[in-house]
């Protein structure tokens, strides 16, 4: 794709031959301009946070996106992000959808399912325009949009909330991800274009989410309460004009983030839930090959709802044309021989990562 934007590599489980790649980027990588910054290996949480906050006090551009390492950026939609910000200076951050798709990797699931032919693809259903001109009423409008996770910010507005996080030093994912949704709007606008795509998410790949780990034990070995208190304290400080207020707004956020909990683990231990499971422990086989089907004909409809619904809103021809380039160019990137093309001069190197073994692991998040 050729990005003509700054790529700052926070890496947080150096490996040497990758490493030494990266940082030899101008011959490796000639149409791009990387930084690769070696951080301690993640141990936890607190080196993630650590390490997000300090690769953002590294940007120099005005502006910044946050992007998993096993997703895709939309060129398209960034540019119509970054020309909004440019003439709307009241607003934060800016998106386009966010489209969430995974592969299918064949019977065998080689690399972890990261390589293969779309599967599934769909947008993400959160499309909120946050709009109001005071803290408080933003919270309460934009509550608990996720998807601006990935928008593209004011660098500034960025750095502010990874300190934040890093400071608070969150003991749950889903409560930072909370955190940074409700912070993002005390600092101003959040605008959404429904016509564009500006992420393209990768599914089941990642380990950020966990519905199988047993919560039980998870409450009870964090400061799983102590952490939701802070984030409630900071929200309702940041957006309130004063105490009374902050009491209202604390509580409104406490109830925010109950419905958002209470809804997570009605779907991942209730009874259809703990059907699910008691299937995969019974017939794991038979589960696999049901939930790694080709799904060929079904992801042809789902492209075509997808680019139906930019229609709808308002995107031109022109705009449809890019949107299809780039899921092309994600398929294409994807597909087993651009993937082993791109993997070959690792593995040649004495010290090459373990691709197959690796690929089960997600690195939280890089900075671009």
């Amino acid at each position: 794709m050729r990005l003509p934007y700054r790529i700052l590599i926070a890496d947080g489980e150096v490996n040497p031959a990758v490493a030494r790649r990266l940082e030899n980027s101008r011959a490796e990588f000639p149409a791009l301009h990387i930084e690769h910054i070696r951080h301690p290996d993640d141990t936890g949480l607190t080196g993630f946070f650590t390490r997000m906050s300090d690769a953002l006090a590294r940007v120099q551009t005005p502006y910044a996106m946050v992007a998993a390492n096993d997703d895709f950026l939309g060129p398209a939609g960034i540019e119509r992000a970054l020309d909004f910000l440019d003439e709307n200076t009241d607003y934060i951050c800016a998106r386009g959808h966010h489209l969430t798709f995974s592969v299918y990797a064949g019977l065998h699931n080689s690399y972890g399912g990261i390589r293969g032919k779309l599967n599934r693809l769909y947008l993400h259903g959160d499309v909120t325009d946050v709009t109001a001109d005071t803290a408080a009423e933003r919270v309460r409008q934009g509550g608990m949009c996720s998807a601006v996770y990935y928008a593209v910010f004011r660098t500034e507005a960025l750095l502010t909330i990874w300190r934040d996080i890093a400071e608070i030093d969150f003991t749950d994912l889903m409560l930072h991800e909370s955190f940074f949704a409700l912070k993002t709007v005390t600092l101003g606008k959040v605008h959404t274009d429904r016509t564009a795509i500006t992420y393209y998410g990768q599914a089941e790949t990642g380990i950020s989410y966990q519905p199988t780990r047993d919560w039980a034990k998870h409450l009870l070995r964090s400061r799983f309460t102590s952490d939701a208190h802070a984030l409630i304290k900071h929200i309702a400080v940041s957006a309130a004009n004063g105490d009374s207020e902050a009491s209202v707004i604390a509580e409104e956020v406490r109830e925010m983030l109950t419905a958002d909990f209470r809804s997570f683990l009605t779907t991942n231990y209730g009874l259809p839930a703990r059907i699910k499971r008691g299937m995969h422990q019974k017939w794991p086989r038979l589960v696999r090959r049901l939930r790694s089907r080709p799904r060929f004909f079904s992801v042809r409809r789902e492209r075509a709802a997808v680019l139906s619904q930019l229609k709808k809103a308002g995107a031109t021809q022109k705009d449809l044309l890019r949107v299809r380039q780039e899921l092309n160019v994600v398929e294409s990137a994807l597909s087993p021989e651009a993937f082993a093309e791109y993997t070959a001069p690792f593995l040649s190197m004495p010290d090459a990562p373990d691709f197959e073994a690796n690929s089960r692991i997600k690195n939280p998040e890089g900075i671009v």
